[in-house]
């Protein structure tokens, strides 16, 4: 035996793949080891009988119609069936069929089953990810309006009522409308960006971004009367941004911090300019937040331990983020010694 036959014989042994002759009438001529390591079926229960006998009944056909072009000396590539294993599972194959000798055929098998399984599970998750988030859309756009409803509703009452022990009662309102229109904010975001839409811009250059940041603070402060919320700035430039959004992402910080700080110590905002960039950061005393916490707080719905979970859906770090990177920016965040901070870091 030369060189060359050894080499087939030794890869005929060896090879994982599924190797096999057949017959012009379908039988299995020979069967390589790979078989029976495969499926299950010994040499001796495979030589001698029909392909067919071994294949799923919705293949039978289309196995058939591929084995006769295969007989009119055509090759076969990339073909893909069923076989049934000897503990009755089927296995996905897919089939590189050559002729060989006159009445023989050459074919290599290769067990798919598992990456057809991966593929049909990826699938089958976009499709119900594309769903839920679709939902979250429609939600979004038809809490809107009830919302808007109720908000113009206190505005009415709050203008015609005089009686003071109301005040607190309507305020009490006010702040939940405004948290739900958050809500909704975040929801809608969430649904464009995971849609394909991504974050939208409207960039113009703000003369007093340290003036628009210092309202957010204010808002979030009467929203949370038990927080002090201290608002420093160092800017010496204008800047380009989209401002509504950067509000909006200074607010889901603020809000993070007045929910899971240390109240008993003020919330401090830094806003400065930088020569290409402007910097802003949110500090807040409390614990420290966990490396794979750290690791998972812009993940959407990421809500930490269970005990953090009292309010929001987890989207408010999520659409920071997306903020962030539809800005060119970055943000970080170190948790140490008893301080939080979150940093971002904007060209503009």
């Amino acid at each position: 035996m030369d060189q060359l036959d050894q080499l087939s014989t030794r890869t005929w042994h060896v090879s994982p793949d599924m190797l096999c002759y057949f017959h012009a009438d379908g039988t299995f001529a020979h069967v390589n080891p790979a078989w029976e390591d495969t499926l299950g079926w010994s040499l001796e229960e495979m030589i001698g009988k029909p392909f067919s006998a071994f294949l799923h009944p919705d293949d039978v056909y289309s196995s058939e119609a591929a084995f006769a072009r295969l007989t009119s000396g055509e090759p076969v590539l990339g073909f893909e069936n069923r076989y049934r294993a000897k503990d009755e599972t089927y296995h996905r194959l897919s089939w590189v069929a050559v002729p060989e000798a006159e009445g023989r055929y050459f074919c290599s098998a290769r067990d798919i089953t598992r990456d057809f399984e991966r593929s049909a599970l990826v699938e089958q998750q976009g499709e119900e990810a594309e769903l839920r988030e679709q939902f979250l859309a429609v939600l979004g756009h038809d809490l809107r309006n009830p919302l808007a409803g109720l908000d113009s509703g206190i505005s009415i009452i709050q203008r015609r009522s005089s009686q003071e022990d109301l005040v607190p009662v309507l305020e009490q309102m006010r702040r939940s409308v405004t948290r739900m229109d958050e809500l909704i904010s975040n929801m809608m975001d969430f649904a464009r960006v995971r849609l394909g839409d991504g974050i939208g811009l409207d960039m113009a250059v703000q003369d007093d971004m340290g003036a628009l940041l210092q309202q957010v603070c204010e808002e979030i402060a009467i929203g949370k009367p038990t927080a002090e919320v201290n608002f420093i700035s160092d800017a010496d430039r204008v800047v380009r941004c989209d401002a509504p959004r950067i509000q909006q992402s200074l607010s889901n910080l603020l809000a993070n911090a007045v929910t899971h700080g240390d109240m008993s110590r003020p919330v401090t905002v830094e806003y400065r300019t930088q020569p290409e960039h402007f910097v802003i950061a949110v500090r807040n005393a409390g614990g420290q937040i966990s490396e794979q916490g750290r690791a998972n707080l812009f993940q959407p719905f990421f809500r930490g331990t269970p005990d953090e979970s009292k309010q929001g859906l987890g989207l408010g770090l999520y659409i920071v983020s997306q903020i962030v990177s539809a800005h060119g920016g970055e943000i970080d965040v170190a948790s140490e010694n008893g301080e939080t901070r979150f940093t971002m870091t904007i060209p503009g």
